[in-house]
């Protein structure tokens, strides 16, 4: 057994007490039966994390047996096992979601109750999104109202259905967009296709009332890489000279678990972008009902399925994987700009749409993006929460045997990382400099401008221990870090957490 150390310990008794509170009264292991709100994607794929890093830590085939369980249930509640479909009626092996991680749509009907006009809404809140519309003195003219809590209102006057009046109301709409409210209309016709029908000519009227929006359907690259991930690990594990930390009943489901990572992955093959200079990443389409349709996924998004990838590489041999991984590697590197030492790199890609902004060229079909005509640069550094999937990604990388994937980072690249906890990220309190008697906090991001860090941002420490081999203060400064405990409620993020002490304390 390994040796155990104070991390080690104090990781574990975080990582059973954490579980024990997010399974106590769940008949289901605490995981749903199907990702509608991101649960699976965002929370259970921790777990599976957690788990896979107890069992490569302890050696205990206890930790591979519960994590087995775990993804039998998350593999049961894919979309083609379930019989769901997505906004493009597709019912692929993955876990789509809807709610608050897509666009909603309200359909506003005319007199004769056809579908007249639609009404997207993007995120965030908008799912909680009403669509009011009230005709204007009695005439062909109405006005459209946007709603709900935690929303900025949206008004609009003199809308009209018809698609000849200078006032209709797509256009209007278009040319009303504002960032924070984000609403975009379609127009239909009489017979449901978009655009003017020759059929029943004459004035077309709203019918008033309130209508409320309906959330896309969609399976984001992003939450099928964090549940596919720990899968790909646990098949791994079993055949990388740890077997016996897998059971004989697991390691008989490795193949179809193998199986079912390569074609979650291959569901996303149509978003894969590359990028000059053999870099790449994943996107959203322009036609897809998300935020950011037509934009880069954000650097821990697409690391996400970049983590995965590199598994596979590993388990398949296959140069697609080792390549598609080696472009997110290069994609992460470029971004890593050095500061006195440190590495500083921003939320979303550098070369991309949404760091860089755009505008509207004046019709949706040259946009690049239906529900977005235009928005302002984003050049936010990344934050201490999303860092988590950033850090496990360069340190899978990193370390993988020769021959895996590509080298693309080197040991300088790995002690500037971890130069940033060190110098930017922790604010410089406690015993390990500052004010005596207060412990050493985190920042929230990556800047070393950033403000101070949340109690939940602190719980995320541990994701830097990885990085102690290339700077001699880390350990010591993130158990100075660490709390004793998350803070309430706790989330599955906690059950990684947990486990990263235990797995590297």
């Amino acid at each position: 057994m390994p040796t155990r150390t104070r991390g080690h310990r104090f990781g574990a008794r975080y990582f059973h007490h954490v579980e024990h509170e997010l399974t106590k009264d769940s008949d289901t292991f605490g995981v749903p039966g199907d990702n509608e709100n991101g649960v699976i994607g965002w929370g259970t794929s921790w777990r599976m994390q957690g788990y896979l890093l107890m069992a490569e830590r302890t050696g205990n085939p206890v930790y591979a047996g519960r994590l087995a369980g775990i993804v039998d249930r998350v593999l049961a509640a894919r979309d083609d096992e379930r019989g769901s479909r997505d906004h493009r009626g597709r019912s692929a092996p993955v876990w789509s979601t809807a709610g608050k991680f897509t666009a909603a749509t309200a359909a506003v009907p005319d007199e004769s109750g056809a579908v007249a006009l639609e009404v997207t809404v993007c995120p965030p809140r908008a799912v909680d999104a009403v669509v009011t519309v009230a005709p204007e003195d009695g005439g062909d003219r109405f006005t459209l109202t946007v709603t709900g809590k935690g929303r900025p209102a949206c008004t609009v006057e003199g809308l009209s259905l018809d698609p000849a009046d200078p006032r209709r109301a797509d256009r209007v709409l278009y040319e009303a967009y504002d960032q924070r409210t984000a609403v975009t209309g379609r127009l239909l016709a009489r017979d449901g296709a978009q655009g003017p029908s020759p059929l029943r000519p004459g004035p077309r009227r709203v019918r008033a009332g309130e209508y409320p929006v309906q959330p896309a359907r969609v399976a984001l690259a992003a939450q099928t890489g964090m549940i596919a991930y720990p899968i790909a690990g646990l098949v791994r594990l079993a055949r990388t000279g740890r077997s016996r930390a897998v059971p004989p009943a697991v390691r008989a489901r490795l193949d179809g678990y193998l199986d079912a990572v390569r074609r979650a992955v291959a569901a996303h093959d149509h978003q894969w972008q590359p990028v000059a200079d053999r870099r790449g990443c994943y996107r959203w389409l322009p036609d897809e009902p998300v935020s950011f349709a037509g934009a880069e996924l954000p650097t821990n998004e697409f690391l996400a399925m970049g983590r995965t990838l590199v598994h596979l590489a590993a388990l398949t041999g296959e140069e697609e994987y080792a390549e598609r991984a080696a472009a997110m590697a290069r994609s992460l590197k470029a971004d890593l700009a050095r500061r006195d030492g440190a590495a500083v790199w921003p939320y979303w890609p550098a070369f991309g749409r949404v760091h860089n902004g755009w505008t509207a060229t004046g019709s949706p079909a040259t946009d690049g993006s239906g529900v977005r005509p235009s928005y302002a640069p984003v050049t936010a550094p990344e934050d201490v929460t999303h860092a988590l999937i950033d850090l496990d990604f360069l340190h899978l990388y990193h370390c993988q045997p020769p021959g895996t994937v590509p080298p693309v980072f080197t040991d300088s690249d790995l002690r500037a990382v971890a130069t940033t906890f060190t110098r930017h990220v922790v604010a410089g309190q406690g015993p390990l400099g500052g004010d005596l008697g207060q412990r050493p906090r985190m920042r929230h991001d990556v800047s070393g401008d950033g403000r101070p860090g949340t109690d939940r941002e602190q719980a995320h420490v541990a994701a830097w221990l990885p990085l102690r081999a290339w700077s001699p203060e880390l350990a010591a400064l993130v158990l100075a870090v660490q709390p004793t405990a998350p803070p309430p409620p706790v989330m599955g993020v906690d059950t990684y957490c947990g486990a990263l002490l235990a797995r590297w304390g």
